[in-house]
């Protein structure tokens, strides 16, 4: 198959309007613009209709930012030193130990 086979049968995708609308309330959101005015641009005629679209992504950004900022507050706390490798170095499992584990995980 040559390159412009390839071309020919590759199909090119477009966003549609509703697409472009999404994309807008979601760039809204981001840059923390608060529900009601989200509600007014998008034309929304209940506020309900914009928490149904776009309440979901609201809390989930907002859970995102909450644990992003208690991270970054508390850099010696064992969550984070455990999750970024923190002072100490993990325990290394010898040969024998290793042997073991393998055979136990390849019975599961």
């Amino acid at each position: 198959m040559n390159i412009l086979t390839l071309r020919e049968t590759k199909r090119e995708k477009y966003a549609s309007a509703h697409d472009l609308r999404r994309g807008c309330a979601l760039r809204l959101i981001n840059a923390g613009v608060s529900a009601e005015t989200l509600k007014i641009v998008m034309r929304h005629k209940n506020f309900a209709t914009t928490e149904k679209h776009y309440g979901a992504f609201r809390s989930a950004q907002s859970a995102a930012n909450e644990v992003a900022e208690k991270l970054s507050a508390a850099e010696n706390s064992p969550l984070v030193g455990g999750l970024m490798g923190g002072i100490e170095k993990a325990p290394q499992l010898n040969a024998e130990e290793l042997l073991k584990l393998k055979s136990l995980l390849n019975s599961l």
